[in-house]
């Protein structure tokens, strides 16, 4: 197709500014299930909508070009399923070279005796997947339960501080970032973060429609947590050392803002908590489960940012 004289007298930056109003998206968009292969635009009450990209079969030149800013100012999102082909016999193909932020939602690496690229190593082949993406720059793997985040979570920490240099902290309980290396790796158990925020009032919307599935069995075993603490002054053994003692009258509390390496300390926190929980749910809440230590003196659990 002719794109005209009007383009041909464009400089190519006032055209890539244009494909940048033209096809910037607020909202993070969602790949479909099947073909036809479009982007769907996730709304603010989870529906989707498709995302206007016809500018893209305009012309041989704008798609060229415009195809490459498209996928450079929005933000993906994609179900591990969808790229692991362990199971899979028809996957998506690999992620657009010009992609500068995804999420993988459903993150679960498959056991096989020939796993995927993406499944290697408990999953680790997929962080060396994204890291070799050159325009990547932010990447969220989002576990759907607590089993898969506890098995899978620390593994994939502890290798990516044995091959890098990075620094694990988190500044929300239920989400951990890699911080060191160029791309901006984020670690989110979406129930936990969900559930620990609206136990803080953290969140102004608490209807049923915009929960995720089992976070009000999170907030339930939270509060379980929170009423061992308070009531019989005792918490999971492995929580003990992110309660800290006032300096008034040394009462333990959890606490990470304003505490000396507070982002560090709820990184570990997120873990140690998901390892807790992991055992609780295992065991259908009984609290045998558990290897109790006492809070010495009056313990004090609040929902803490």
């Amino acid at each position: 197709m002719n794109t005209g004289p009007l383009l041909n007298l464009l400089p190519p930056e006032l055209r890539l500014e244009i494909y940048s109003y033209a096809l910037k998206n607020e909202n993070i968009l969602l790949k479909p299930i099947r073909e036809p292969p479009i982007w769907d635009e996730v709304q603010q009450d989870s529906q989707t909508s498709l995302a206007e990209i016809s500018l893209l079969c305009t012309s041989r030149l704008i798609t060229r070009e415009a195809r490459q800013v498209f996928y450079e100012i929005n933000s993906f999102s994609i179900s591990y399923n969808h790229l692991c082909c362990c199971e899979n016999r028809y996957p998506y193909p690999v992620l657009d070279n010009n992609v500068s932020s995804v999420i993988i939602t459903s993150f679960m690496p498959r056991e096989s005796a020939n796993p995927c690229i993406f499944c290697r190593e408990g999953g680790y082949g997929l962080l060396q997947y994204l890291n070799r993406l050159p325009k990547l720059t932010h990447a969220n793997l989002s576990f759907q339960e607590i089993f898969t985040f506890t098995e899978y979570a620390p593994n994939l920490l502890a290798q990516l501080r044995k091959h890098n240099q990075v620094t694990v902290v988190s500044h929300e309980v239920g989400v951990i970032d890699v911080l060191g290396q160029h791309l901006s790796l984020q670690f989110e158990l979406p129930v936990l973060r969900r559930a620990w925020a609206t136990l803080a009032q953290a969140r102004t919307s608490n209807h049923a429609g915009s929960r995720v599935p089992g976070e009000q069995t999170m907030r339930t075993a939270l509060e379980y947590l929170q009423f061992e603490t308070n009531v019989y002054d005792r918490t999971a053994s492995s929580l003990l050392p992110f309660f800290t003692a006032s300096e008034e009258d040394g009462t333990l509390s959890l606490q990470f803002s304003g505490v000396k390496d507070g982002p560090q300390r709820r990184a570990d926190f997120t873990l140690a908590l998901a390892a807790v929980l992991y055992d609780v749910f295992a065991d259908d809440g009984g609290s045998d489960s558990i290897a109790w230590a006492d809070v010495t003196g009056s313990g004090t659990w609040t929902f803490v940012r």
